[in-house]
């Protein structure tokens, strides 16, 4: 299935179109089409060095592509420069794969860390939105006082969570969210990004190594393989897609089409 046919009648919150990205000769982005769900959870699977996370850094605005547009709403982002484009990108909000905080600032700065330097708002306040954007992932008022050292991983996904949700985001990006926690926790994070995309009416695009939550916890799901999307649609058709890839990736199979590289392409 295709994403043009799958979303026909769909509000699309992000298209991607004609996208391509290379590292000197290493071509990692071939000619990507991507059509994502407003107001949806969707997750995109593949396996290792397949260009999930480059084209994630693409949407977030981190890396420009060699070609191809990106269209937040109505906004194609490869077209806006300066200001605009700075406006742009902070409607969006990113939980990187390592989590990505400050080891030097206390939780509730890493939080606040956009509301102070880029909106200008006053400590104080952002404080208390800080501890309002905890509280939305079950972590207590006192933990905003913390360092990232003094929490577990779990805590720490949570933290990073709480910071992508601060500026309270159109667009929500994860890049491997549960990666390393235990099957509890596990379902915990994944339970919190659904509560935060429903309180926010906010869109989300993750990025997961785990089928289970995606068959789980995802509205839509993407394959990516080398640097092509080969798949596309509702997470409930997965199991009976006939797409080869999709089938050995879904069902962790060692024989199919997939063969693991030995090494990442960047």
């Amino acid at each position: 299935m295709t994403p043009t046919q799958e979303n026909a009648g769909q509000d699309i919150k992000v298209r991607v179109s004609g996208l391509t990205m290379a590292f000197g000769d290493n071509q990692v982005l071939h000619d990507v089409d991507l059509a994502i769900p407003a107001g949806k959870n969707s997750v995109l699977i593949g396996p290792a060095a397949s260009g999930k996370s480059v084209l994630m850094k693409c949407l977030a605005g981190l890396y420009p592509p060699d070609s191809g547009t990106i269209a937040v709403g109505e906004r194609v982002m490869t077209d806006l420069r300066g200001r605009e484009r700075t406006a742009l990108v902070e409607t969006l909000g990113m939980l990187f794969q390592q989590g990505g905080l400050f080891d030097s600032l206390p939780v509730w700065e890493n939080i606040a860390f956009k509301l102070i330097n880029r909106q200008r708002m006053g400590r104080d306040q952002a404080k208390r939105v800080a501890i309002e954007k905890l509280a939305m992932v079950n972590l207590t008022p006192d933990t905003a006082d913390l360092f990232p050292v003094d929490l577990s991983g779990g805590m720490q996904k949570r933290v990073g969570i709480a910071r992508a949700i601060a500026s309270d985001p159109e667009l929500l990006l994860l890049d491997e969210p549960t990666a390393g926690l235990d099957p509890i926790t596990t379902n915990l994070i994944n339970a919190m990004v659904r509560n935060a995309v429903d309180k926010l009416g906010a869109t989300a695009f993750c990025i997961t190594s785990d089928m289970e939550s995606a068959r789980r916890h995802y509205d839509h799901l993407f394959m990516i393989h080398e640097g092509r999307i080969l798949w596309a649609g509702p997470t409930g058709d997965i199991e009976t897609a006939d797409n080869p890839y999709l089938q050995q990736m879904i069902n962790g199979r060692a024989e199919g089409p997939i063969k693991m590289r030995l090494r990442a392409r960047v």
